[in-house]
């Protein structure tokens, strides 16, 4: 790791060697720092996360590329803060409160486009000071993808007729997306109606059909992308007249 104290020059692009040292081990929590780390490109195909939760507050390159500004400070633990945010009925900056206690920030996420075969250089701007031995890259592998669809959702435009009018017999259609290396391998929740949450936090509402998961896995398992129509060959229609009902749906990649 090479250390490099000073704000007048251009050290984003990890490509100046003037002033540098070398040394085994950095300097700790010492503000208006510049740091310059040979990294690696963790194996895989999953998105890459920068890890910054022991840096204070600055700015972070990858060969030349700006990550961004980086910050960490927590929110207030005194805070009114709910299991997850659901953002229906009136507003209310205080309704949607999460995470209170924990930092604001964590991870970065960073093109794996951004990183060289062999050679990369991350550099980072420390202002306040933290801890640059503790910097990590690592994947973040998706194991579950969700999708929530109203039925008064306009239709995709792939749905549209050549002629540029909308085709009006066309349904609202949720999508589900697996990574590129996982297929769909179980529904942990389906629900058509008007079911509640967010993902990761669904739930059954008043209004529920009782096909839902099994007409989700019949179209699904097994994929790694699949489309589900909100129409009446799927789901009952009949469920709660005169309200818009909704699909929400959670599935489990591997």
């Amino acid at each position: 790791m090479e250390v490099q104290e000073g704000e007048s020059l251009k050290l984003s692009d990890g490509l100046h060697s003037a002033n540098w040292a070398t040394v085994e081990s950095p300097p700790k929590y010492q503000p208006l720092t510049w740091y310059k780390i040979p990294v690696k490109l963790p194996s895989g195909h999953h998105p890459v996360g920068l890890d910054m939760i022991h840096m204070g507050k600055g700015q972070a390159w990858l060969n030349g590329y700006e990550i961004g500004r980086y910050w960490n400070t927590t929110t207030p633990s005194n805070a009114q803060c709910v299991e997850y945010c659901y953002y229906l009925g009136a507003f209310n900056q205080l309704k949607c409160g999460t995470g209170c206690g924990d930092t604001t920030q964590r991870w970065y996420h960073v093109p794996r486009s951004w990183f060289k075969p062999s050679g990369s250089v991350l550099v980072v701007f420390e202002e306040v000071g933290g801890d640059p031995t503790m910097i990590t890259f690592s994947n973040h592998k998706i194991s579950n993808v969700c999708t929530l669809m109203s039925e008064d959702h306009p239709p995709s435009v792939e749905s549209w007729r050549l002629t540029n009018k909308k085709d009006d017999n066309a349904k609202a259609t949720a999508r589900l997306n697996g990574p590129d290396d996982a297929h769909i391998s179980a529904v942990k929740f389906a629900s058509f109606g008007n079911p509640e949450g967010e993902c990761g936090f669904y739930s059954t509402g008043g209004c529920h059909d009782p096909r839902s998961a099994s007409v989700v896995e019949k179209l699904c398992l097994g994929k790694r992308e699949c489309l589900v129509e909100l129409s009446k060959k799927n789901f009952d229609k009949g469920l709660c007249p005169g309200t818009v009902r909704k699909l929400a749906v959670e599935a489990v990649c591997s």
